[in-house]
């Protein structure tokens, strides 16, 4: 995913954040482990890659903490009707 798309971030749980998109969607980033520093330590950064796209099973999201969430998978989140 294009880390340009990207507008903001919510931690959700101990687990995951929600990716809020430019376009509206929002994807839910799910880590491979808990990160319980986002409980302690609200907010997070993300690494400028070199090829500008986070990938799953590649990059981390890193908490404000400075502790590294490996990102497992990502989930595109639908409102339902």
């Amino acid at each position: 995913m294009p880390i340009p798309l990207i507008g903001a971030a919510q931690v959700s749980t101990r687990d995951s954040v929600d990716l809020m998109m430019i376009d509206g969607g929002v994807l839910r980033t799910r880590f491979a482990d808990r990160c319980p520093a986002l409980g302690f330590y609200p907010g997070l950064y993300m690494r400028q890659t070199a090829d500008g796209l986070v990938c799953a099973g590649r990059d981390a999201l890193r908490a404000r903490s400075g502790a590294d969430c490996r990102i497992k998978s990502f989930k595109r989140l639908a409102i339902k009707k």
